[in-house]
């Protein structure tokens, strides 16, 4: 599978000329590349965010990965939804989960998030325990019933080597 990386000023053009060759939209996502070998942020922290796009080419049976750096603060890239607008959603995750703008997407609002919420919670700075959460212990199981139990003698009747209590094939209704 080829990789490719395209500034954002020409990924408009990008996709309409990948649409005229007979490429397909398969998938949009961003990506933090702090931490990762050779991020952008090693350089530049206005660079470490990127639009990560697949396409398919179905009649060559190709794969094409395309990476958009996503540049600035709030980080944007130019949308694509005018030649595909099946990339709302998409665009709007990327916008909701990690801040990236789409200029362009009149539509452009949170999607999985409520709307107060602060914040983007897939950016690999976003501190965890934001949300305060309550651990409630769960009760053990409560062995006071025939069969409850891994072998014969603390269950109180027969049971199997799995721990389970026979069935009467008859009071089943087996044959």
């Amino acid at each position: 599978m080829a990789s490719q990386w395209v500034a954002a000023a020409e990924w408009p053009e990008k996709v309409a000329s990948l649409t005229r060759e007979g490429w397909w939209l398969a998938d949009l996502c961003a990506l933090d590349t702090i931490g990762l070998n050779g991020g952008a942020e090693d350089n530049d922290p206005s660079k470490r965010f990127e639009v990560v796009t697949q396409w398919l080419h179905r009649e060559r049976k190709e794969r094409v990965t395309i990476h958009v750096p996503a540049e600035g603060d709030p980080p944007s890239v130019p949308s694509i939804i005018e030649t595909w607008p099946e990339a709302t959603f998409m665009e709007r995750e990327a916008y909701d989960l990690m801040g990236i703008v789409f200029d362009g997407h009149e539509g452009l609002a949170r999607l999985l998030m409520p709307e107060n919420w602060e914040g983007h919670p897939l950016r690999k700075d976003y501190g965890v325990g934001k949300i305060p959460i309550q651990w409630i212990p769960q009760p053990v199981m409560q062995v006071d019933a025939p069969g409850q139990a891994p072998d014969s003698i603390s269950a109180g009747h027969q049971v199997d080597r799995l721990g389970q209590s026979p069935v009467d094939r008859e009071e089943a209704g087996a044959p």
